[in-house]
């Protein structure tokens, strides 16, 4: 199963901590409705990257072992791939530092995973690199308009609107939209997944409330 993020997407303050089992694959018992396994993908969610399309299941060789496993894709850009019968990520997945925002009452994640294979399909954050290059004049007036919000790395937090930097808000790559429902299949002929995924950008920007 597949768990989305947790009420609300991009606000977590009410709900600190990792918040288990929101945004984790989590392997049931179908004749019980036991939990056999599950793993969190993200923690604490505040960028709206629910998992929201369903795993496959493939029987693959790595290494010349033959493994039963599933593979799920992310809004994020990673596939994480496990021994479907015991949970084991089948090449290494790494913790690793994220940035903290400064949201006032937010709780923030110190790290997210990381898989180390299958390299990610989407590009994970932004960079300058990303910006129009066709002249000088257009690659400056583009630095100055992502300039107006904040930017870096994935999982880089949503911030408010005119906070005491002035920005407008946060810039997200990949969008919350860029691999979402139905977006991958996998040919056991050719032993290919095939993924479907909307390279683009979203700007979140958090108001606070008058309440």
């Amino acid at each position: 199963l597949p768990i989305g993020t947790p009420t609300s997407d991009y606000w977590g303050g009410f709900r600190p901590g990792n918040n288990l089992f929101a945004e984790s694959l989590v392997c049931l018992d179908v004749r019980t409705g036991k939990r056999v396994w599950h793993y969190q993908m993200i923690h604490h969610g505040i960028w709206d990257y629910d998992v929201a399309t369903a795993p496959v299941l493939a029987d693959i060789t790595v290494d010349g072992r033959r493994i039963k496993a599933v593979a799920q894709v992310t809004k994020h850009g990673f596939t994480f791939v496990f021994d479907r019968v015991t949970g084991r990520p089948v090449w290494p997945i790494e913790e690793r530092p994220v940035p903290k925002g400064d949201t006032p009452g937010e709780w923030y994640a110190p790290t997210q995973p990381f898989p180390t294979k299958p390299p990610a399909f989407d590009r994970l954050g932004v960079s300058p690199d990303d910006l129009i290059d066709w002249t000088p004049e257009l690659r400056k007036e583009a630095r100055e308009i992502i300039d107006q919000y904040r930017w870096g790395p994935l999982f880089t937090p949503p911030s408010i609107i005119d906070g005491p930097d002035g920005k407008k808000g946060t810039i997200f790559i990949p969008g919350n939209d860029s691999t979402a429902w139905y977006a991958q299949a996998y040919d056991p002929e050719s032993a290919v997944l095939y993924v479907s995924t909307a390279n683009s950008a979203q700007v979140i920007e958090l108001v606070p409330s008058k309440h």
